[in-house]
């Protein structure tokens, strides 16, 4: 009988892979967009959801903003948040609860695992809605950055033939 290597995926694993993901789909909007002269709201959108990330990050920095933060938005930024977040990952326990300041002085509190999920979800859903901005106005060269697509890409999934 042949031995079996048991991989085990962890819950960090699996952030860092949504993080990862998140930057993959970002590149391809952020491309998208230069590329194609698209104006509002689609930028406004895309700035939103790459403001989010920024603030959510900085939070768990311990340097909360005080107004929504505006990133600019080029690859470096986006590689620079994304390392930010990883490393962040790998140095933080998950049940971790991080206090924080809603933009309107409400505080808060949320575990680092929830948090880090809803900046992935968070992102998924935006670009989502730029996905349904495109179609609206009759425009099919937006970027398929469906997860499906992403594990092709990363070599997590592979046609059988």
């Amino acid at each position: 009988m042949g031995s079996s290597v048991v991989s085990v995926v962890t819950a960090k694993d699996l952030l860092k892979s949504g993080i990862e993901y998140g930057l993959w789909a970002n590149r391809q909007w952020l491309a998208y967009l230069d590329q194609s002269g698209v104006g509002e709201p689609d930028r406004a959108i895309f700035q939103h959801l790459m403001g989010a990330q920024t603030a959510w990050l900085l939070r768990c920095e311990g340097n909360p903003p005080e107004t929504p933060p505006m990133p600019e938005l080029t690859d470096a930024v986006l590689v620079d948040i994304t390392e930010r977040w990883l490393r962040l990952i790998d140095a933080t326990d998950l049940d971790t609860w991080i206090d924080y300041k809603r933009y309107n002085g409400d505080p808060n509190r949320m575990k680092f695992a929830a948090m880090t999920q809803h900046v992935i979800n968070h992102g998924t859903y935006h670009r989502g809605e730029l996905r349904g901005l495109c179609r609206a106005r009759g425009d099919e060269s937006f970027p398929d950055t469906d997860i499906a697509v992403y594990a092709f890409v990363s070599g997590n999934a592979e046609p059988l033939s």
